[in-house]
């Protein structure tokens, strides 16, 4: 009996230690919001939980979007290619996490939540459970699961019942790229059109207000109007909102170079003055060159949609003008004095791409306004090919 009294004894202080929340009264747990950079990648902000708690000293940012770069640029660039980048749940010391945004003077606000004790730890255990090395890694998707759209589960999943995230005012009334649009469209045209042609269908989507918080300011601004039940009483779930980092305002500045929608009528004005006035080797080398071009993005878009685990790039309706058939046609313009019937293959092409202008309206994605000028193209130079192969032909 002497021994056991000692063997408990012995094990007391790990037995308490064990059963002692980690977390004191005093923790605060807040949202952090991060303005958007210059930079593609910064373009649409980034969100963070905090956790601070003064007792035991814990500062800690935990921070949905974080992955590793790989064994070398290839390898990244393969694995992010085939949607096979994996992200990850990071956890940080509060103080540098924050540098990065001093560094690049991007604001940085908080808003502490309005949680009461038992939430707090709630919301710290299933922290902990997410933040295990076989459940932190997850497959990331820009619109449908990354950094901000974790923070509202987690959030809803700790407080059960009682959060009710409010609706957004813009809800139902923007798509996925549309929202997409309002933040790369003026500045960096180049970037909205490889979006607009990469991303098929399932970005056309009306956005409800959950949807829209795949972006951090749309999080943020469901927070602030979303209301908890304490007490059996309805209050604000944000009780405090404060700014940790004044960062310098973002100014978006226009693009000056040339667009892709005024380049695309440059090629377009081009191909229509040398298919009128004919020129040896030069027209037939930009058709060549063109049809090419369109042909190889059209690759590139089957590649997305049936070789990657990427969802946005499904169901893609770019293909019904940008397809690899084109790279057909320069097979058939190579050799079109040895094949037959090549006319017939012109006009085929010629009335199927004026087809979709015609039917443009009518196809359910939104299309770039740069992409209508290169389909007009490939209906101007499919025609041209057809007379000069049709005189040849009839001879």
């Amino acid at each position: 009996m002497q021994k056991l009294f000692f063997v408990l004894c012995f094990l007391a202080p790990f037995w308490l230690k064990a059963n002692t929340p980690s977390l004191s009264s005093q923790t605060t747990v807040s949202v952090i919001t991060c303005d958007e950079g210059s930079e593609i990648y910064s373009l649409f902000g980034h969100s963070a939980i905090r956790i601070k708690d003064p007792v035991t000293h814990k500062d800690l940012v935990y921070n949905w979007g974080m992955f590793e770069f790989g064994d070398d640029v290839i390898d990244f660039q393969y694995r992010f290619a085939k949607g096979k980048l994996k992200y990850y749940m990071a956890e940080e010391r509060y103080e540098n996490f924050i540098y990065t945004y001093q560094f690049e003077q991007r604001t940085v606000r908080e808003q502490v939540l309005n949680l009461t004790y038992e939430d707090v730890l709630n919301l710290w255990e299933l922290i902990q459970i997410n933040y295990k090395p076989e459940n932190r890694y997850y497959q990331y998707d820009f619109f449908f699961d990354n950094c901000s759209t974790r923070i509202a589960d987690i959030l809803e999943k700790a407080l059960k019942n009682k959060l009710k995230i409010a609706e957004l005012p813009e809800a139902n009334q923007y798509t996925y790229r549309q929202l997409i649009d309002k933040q790369v469209s003026t500045s960096q045209p180049w970037s909205d059109f490889g979006i607009d042609l990469a991303l098929g269908a399932k970005i056309d989507k009306v956005t409800t207000s959950k949807e829209m918080m795949f972006l951090p300011k749309y999080l943020e601004q469901a927070l602030a109007l979303s209301f908890v039940r304490q007490q059996n009483k309805k209050q604000p779930f944000v009780k405090q909102t404060r700014v940790l980092v004044e960062g310098k305002d973002l100014d978006i500045i226009p693009y000056d170079g040339i667009s892709p929608l005024k380049l695309s009528w440059y090629i377009f004005i081009f191909a229509l003055v040398i298919h009128i006035f004919y020129i040896p080797y030069l027209t037939p080398f930009f058709d060549g060159l063109f049809f090419t071009t369109i042909g190889i993005m059209g690759v590139v878009l089957v590649f997305l949609w049936f070789g990657t685990d990427h969802q946005a790039t499904k169901i893609n309706y770019n293909l019904l003008w940008a397809n690899p058939i084109h790279l057909v046609a320069v097979f058939v313009l190579l050799f079109k004095n040895k094949i037959k019937n090549t006319s017939t293959f012109f006009v085929v092409l010629a009335y199927y791409s004026f087809a979709i202008i015609l039917f443009w309206i009518a196809i359910p994605q939104e299309y770039n306004d740069a992409f209508k000028p290169l389909i007009l193209t490939l209906v101007l130079c499919y025609y041209y090919l057809y007379r000069r192969t049709r005189i040849v032909e009839t001879g």
